[in-house]
C-alpha cells in the first residue's frame, strides 16, 4: 500500500469491513418468493417479486386494495401502485412513492410494510383505523423498476435509469429528470455522471408515467417520495434555498413527524428543507409536486442509516425502518385528515 504524504495524519474508521460480502448477503440466489405465503417483509426483493406480491396483495385484499397499473418502462417493464381505499367517493389522498433512485433499496421494503400495514388497520380502533376512513393511500412501491433490476443483476449501487445516453453512457437521474428547474444546480448535464439530469426534462418513461399517475389522483392532498439514506425528513424547496410558501406548516408537520420517528426506536431524523439539511437539487419530484399541483403538504424522506451502512442496510433493519417510518407517515395523514393541506 502506498501512503501519500499528505495523507500520513488523516483519520479514518472503517464502516464496512468486507463490502462484497454484504452485497452478498443480499443478493444470493435463493428461492423465489412469488407467493403471498412465501412472501418474507424482512427480506430485499427482486422487482419481479414485488411486482407479483401487487398482484397477490390486491386480490388477497380486493374489498379494500386495488392494483393500478402507473406506467411502462424504457426496457418495457410495467409497474404498479396499489390503492388503499375503505370505500367512498371525494375522499382526501395522500401519494407515496419509493425507490425511484435504484440502489436505495430499503424505499421499497418500507413502501411493502406500510401498505401491509395499513391494510391491516382497516376497521381497527384507533388513529389508524380513524384515518382510513377519510384518507385514501396511494403507494408507487418501486418507481424505477429498470434501474432496479439492473441493480441486483449487475451493478449493486446502480442509482439511474437505463436509457443509453451519449458517451457510452446509461441512465437518468430520474429524480433530477422533472420540469421543475430543470439542469439547474445539483444536476449534471455530463452523462456518465450520477446526477445527470437527462437530455430533457420528462425524457424518462418511468418518470412520465409517474407525473401522469400522481397528477390523476383525485382530491390529492400530500405526497411523500421516500429515498435513503441520511436520516432526514425533509420538504420543498431542492432548488433553491428560498423558503417555501407554506414553511411554517411543513416545519411543523416535519418536527412532529420526526418526534414521532424517534418515540418508535429513538433513532433521530433531521428535519428542514431540502436544500439547507442535504443539498441543492434541482428536477426533482418534490418541487414539481409542489409548484405543479399547488400541493401544500409535499415532503421528502432519507431512511436509515446515517453512513455506518448506506446504501447496504441490513435486512434486518428492514422492520424497525418500517415501523418508524409508518408513525412518521402518520402525521402527515392526520394533518390531511384535519385539512392542514387542504389549499
Amino acid at each position: 500500500m502506498i501512503c501519500l504524504p499528505c495523507c500520513k495524519s488523516m483519520s479514518f474508521e472503517v464502516a464496512i469491513d468486507d463490502l462484497q460480502e454484504s452485497i452478498l448477503a443480499q443478493v444470493s440466489p435463493r428461492e423465489a418468493q412469488f407467493t403471498l405465503a412465501d412472501f418474507d417483509y424482512n427480506k430485499y426483493h427482486t422487482f419481479a417479486e414485488i411486482t407479483a406480491w401487487t398482484a397477490n396483495f390486491a386480490k388477497a385484499h380486493s374489498k379494500y386494495v386495488t392494483r393500478i397499473k402507473v406506467g411502462t418502462t424504457y426496457e418495457n417493464r410495467t409497474f404498479y401502485a396499489l390503492k388503499i381505499s375503505t370505500g367512498g367517493s371525494g375522499k382526501k389522498a395522500f401519494a407515496l412513492d419509493c425507490g425511484i433512485h435504484a440502489d436505495e433499496w430499503i424505499g421499497p421494503a418500507t413502501c411493502i410494510h406500510v401498505i401491509k400495514n395499513l391494510t391491516e388497520s382497516i376497521g381497527t380502533s384507533g388513529l389508524v383505523g380513524d384515518l382510513l376512513k377519510d384518507v385514501d393511500f396511494y403507494l408507487i412501491p418501486s418507481s424505477n423498476p429498470d434501474g432496479y433490476v439492473y441493480s441486483w443483476q449487475s451493478d449493486r449501487m446502480w442509482r439511474k435509469t437505463r436509457s443509453p445516453t451519449s458517451g457510452n453512457c446509461f441512465g437518468v437521474d430520474p429524480n433530477r429528470n422533472w420540469d421543475s428547474n430543470f439542469a439547474g444546480n445539483g444536476s449534471s448535464n455530463d452523462p456518465c455522471s450520477d446526477d445527470y439530469h437527462g437530455p430533457h426534462a420528462w425524457s424518462e418513461a418511468n418518470v412520465r408515467a409517474q407525473r401522469d399517475f400522481v397528477n390523476g389522483i383525485e382530491n390529492l392532498q400530500g405526497y411523500i417520495d421516500i429515498h435513503s439514506f441520511s436520516q432526514l425528513w425533509m420538504f420543498p424547496y431542492g432548488y433553491t434555498y428560498k423558503h417555501a410558501r407554506d414553511y411554517e406548516l411543513l416545519s411543523k408537520i416535519a418536527s412532529e413527524s420526526v418526534a414521532a420517528i424517534k418515540s418508535v426506536h429513538g433513532v433521530v431524523y433531521t428535519p428542514g428543507p431540502i436544500a439547507e439539511v442535504i443539498y441543492v437539487a434541482s428536477g426533482s419530484t418534490a418541487d414539481y409536486f409542489y409548484d405543479h399541483l399547488k400541493l401544500r403538504c409535499v415532503f421528502a424522506a432519507e431512511l436509515r442509516d446515517k453512513g455506518q451502512h448506506g446504501m447496504l442496510l441490513p435486512e434486518s433493519e428492514i422492520q424497525p425502518t418500517a415501523e418508524e417510518i409508518f408513525a412518521g407517515l402518520l402525521v402527515i395523514a392526520r394533518n390531511i385528515r384535519e385539512g392542514n393541506c387542504a389549499l
